[in-house]
């Protein structure tokens, strides 16, 4: 019995460093097509959900990441006369960048919307969870949730698309119509053209739309 040795615990698994999208471009998510955005924007109003309406125009419009339009205050998008802003500064959370924002006539106009359905002021979070107007934030999470819900909406595959979508829409949208990668690096807030080609997957565009030119 004293030569029996002692059974060895297994050895732990090593823990993964860095968060679930270390080394993946998560732009790649598709952005939305003009088709899409009005399918979604014609359901929501129809259904009367002003705060969501507000979040998908306002994102729409900025091309901010998911955490920077949700910590959005009223103050950002309403100037202390009361009129709404066409543009504002924010400070991007991920780089610590400020950038220039611009908001569209329907961004303006959902958030009045909303500022007034909600009796927010001006120190007040513009996206919050739904019966606390007054309160923190609206999290990541549940936004990323009304993105999956308005897919399925339009019948088109949830797993495709996130918050990114979003950011990647008018970005998308306005390289396609102009060319100018660097505006749109500039509304992105990157730091590199380079960044901005791999994030709107122009490299790979290009070569494919060179491929269908060349059949054989």
């Amino acid at each position: 019995m004293g030569n029996l040795k002692r059974a060895e615990k297994p050895s732990p698994t090593p823990k993964r460093r860095g968060g679930w999208n270390k080394g993946r471009i998560v732009g790649a998510m598709q952005p939305l097509d003009e088709e899409q955005i009005r399918a979604i924007r014609r359901i929501l109003k129809a259904k009367g959900m002003v705060r969501e309406l507000a979040l998908f125009e306002v994102a729409l419009s900025t091309m901010l990441r998911g955490g920077d339009v949700l910590k959005l205050r009223v103050s950002d998008v309403r100037d202390g006369t009361g009129a709404m802003r066409s543009s504002c500064t924010v400070r991007m959370d991920k780089t610590g960048k400020t950038i220039a924002v611009s908001l569209s006539d329907a961004a303006q106009a959902a958030a009045q919307a909303l500022i007034k359905a909600n009796g927010l002021g001006q120190a007040d979070y513009l996206f919050t969870a739904a019966g606390d107007p007054h309160g923190e934030p609206l999290s990541t999470v549940s936004y990323r949730r009304f993105i999956k819900t308005w897919c399925k909406w339009i019948h088109v595959d949830p797993a495709a698309f996130s918050t990114h979508s979003l950011r990647r829409t008018r970005a998308a949208i306005i390289y396609r119509e102009t060319g100018n990668l660097r505006a749109v690096q500039l509304l992105l807030g990157h730091s590199s053209i380079e960044m901005t080609q791999r994030y709107l997957g122009v490299e790979e565009k290009h070569a494919l739309d060179i491929a269908r030119r060349y059949e054989v």
